[in-house]
Parts: C-alpha cells; sequence; structure tokens
C-alpha cells in the first residue's frame, strides 16, 4: 500500500455519500484532522471523501477524489497550500478550495484568493463558522470571514496598492453596475443577482458583459480582486440587507425600504467601511 494509498479512509454509506457535500481535508497536522473529520461528519449534508498531508499529496487526492470542497492548510509541506491551491484550481474539476488559516494575515490570504481560493475561515473560529463556509463556497460564492470586520481588513490593506486607473475607473462605475460588480465578484448567478435588482437574468447577462468589457477584465478572480481593492465588494450582510429592503428597481438603484451600502451609490467612493 503506497503513502497516498494509506490516507483513504472508509467513507460511510453510500447513500450519504451521493447526496452530501464531499470534502477533502488537506493539513499536516494528523490529530487536527482527525478531529475536523469528526465534527464535519456530524453534519447531514457533509462527508469526508479523503485526507492529505502535504500540498502534492493533496494535489493527487483532489484529482482522486473529486471533492466539492478542498480545506485547505497554507503552511505545509510538500509545496505548501498556496501552490496546492493553484495546482487543484487548475484542474478544472469543480473544487472549491477553502483556506483554513491559524493566523489572519492579509497579504497570505489575498494571494490565497488570486491563486483561486473562494475564502477562508480561521481554525480556532466556531463550527458553525467553517459549516456555514462549506456550504456558501459550495455555492459558488466567496466566503471572506465570518464577519465583516475582516473584509474591511482586507480591502484597506490592498487598498494600499491601488492605482490611479483602478480608482478612476471605480468612479465612473454607476451604481447599477456598482451593484453587479460586486454581486457577481461574490459568486451569485444572473438569476439570483436579477432576483434580488429586480431586473431579467438577460439584462444582467449584458451588465456584466458590458462592465468587465468597461474594466478590460476577463475572469472572476480579477473582478475581484478588483473590488477588493476599489473598495466596492460588500459583505453578505449587505446582501441580505437588499432582499429585505425589496431590492432596486430599474437601472436607477432606487431601493424599496431600507438603506442601500454607501459604496454603491452612483459616483460614491468605496472606502473599504461596512455600513452596519
Amino acid at each position: 500500500m503506497s503513502a497516498l494509498d494509506a490516507s483513504v479512509i472508509a467513507l460511510g454509506p453510500a447513500d450519504k455519500l451521493r447526496n452530501s457535500i464531499r470534502i477533502l481535508l488537506v493539513d499536516d497536522h494528523v490529530v487536527f484532522r482527525a478531529g475536523l473529520r469528526a465534527l464535519l461528519e456530524k453534519q447531514r449534508d457533509l462527508v469526508v471523501v479523503g485526507e492529505a498531508g502535504t500540498g502534492d499529496e493533496g494535489v493527487a487526492r483532489a484529482y482522486l477524489t473529486r471533492p466539492d470542497v478542498v480545506l485547505m492548510d497554507l503552511a505545509m509541506p510538500g509545496g505548501g497550500g498556496l501552490e496546492a491551491t493553484r495546482r487543484i484550481v487548475a484542474l478544472g474539476i469543480g473544487a472549491r478550495v477553502l483556506v483554513l488559516t491559524a493566523v489572519a494575515q492579509e497579504r497570505q490570504l489575498l494571494d490565497a484568493l488570486e491563486a483561486g481560493a473562494s475564502g477562508f475561515v480561521e481554525k480556532a473560529g466556531p463550527v458553525e463558522d467553517l459549516t456555514r463556509a462549506i456550504r456558501t463556497v459550495t455555492e459558488g460564492r466567496l466566503f471572506l470571514g465570518a464577519d465583516a470586520a475582516t473584509l474591511v481588513v482586507l480591502q484597506r490593506y490592498w487598498k494600499e496598492g491601488q492605482t490611479q486607473d483602478e480608482k478612476a475607473a471605480a468612479d465612473r462605475l454607476n451604481a447599477r453596475e456598482r451593484q453587479v460588480l460586486a454581486l457577481v465578484a461574490l459568486g451569485y448567478t444572473s438569476k439570483e443577482i436579477g432576483r434580488k435588482l429586480s431586473v431579467s437574468p438577460k439584462t444582467v447577462d449584458e451588465d456584466r458583459a458590458r462592465l468587465m468589457d468597461r474594466l478590460g477584465l476577463r475572469h472572476r478572480p480579477e473582478l475581484v480582486r478588483f473590488a477588493l481593492r476599489t473598495g466596492l465588494l460588500v459583505s453578505e450582510a449587505d446582501v441580505r440587507s437588499i432582499d429585505s429592503g425589496g431590492g432596486t428597481r430599474g437601472g436607477s438603484g432606487g431601493r424599496k425600504g431600507g438603506k442601500r451600502p454607501r459604496k454603491w451609490e452612483e459616483g460614491g467612493r468605496g472606502e473599504g467601511a461596512i455600513p452596519s
């Protein structure tokens, strides 16, 4: 039996495997992986399909098991978690990488996002944050920490490198473009965005294509980077406030009740502050 085969562990009942979110654990601490597996498999919709102790092994295991979510430690031997994240994303198997971090270092987390990670969660946080993060990224959305404060720190950190061209491009965006940019960056589909903004999915597709062309961007990670650097990315709390407020009307972005995030106002400046 090879070292890689040795990390394969029984998957459990077949019906649970078919209907659950498939998770791969990549961390070099065996005891931590064992505890994490035990916690995750108490959830009815989560199943651990494999484990790995190095970055290289994580890539190989991802290719073999085709997980929905990879829980990835960054500080590991064998290429490290950052390089493993790039390689797993490049496999094109649809796996979402969720970074596990002991200490939230802004540069490291931003590098992980650029490598294609779908978000991050603190190891010392409650289990509820981890399971919510797993379900969020499985739906194709970003998970940038359990609270809005982390997003504020990230945006302020990254804005230090913002260029004048990026600032000018952000200032030229109208309210609808700011809304579409933030929601696309977070991973919402055209149908979901249309429902939130009270427009058709076709209109959202047209807005997104025009926005990407206008900004000279081609891929979602580039859009995430632009939104962070310009302070236009919003928290999930802001997104929920759209739903509770009834969405927007037409192209003007007027809200029915509630208060729209200030950074979405036409001509407004994203200062990295998340409205309360």
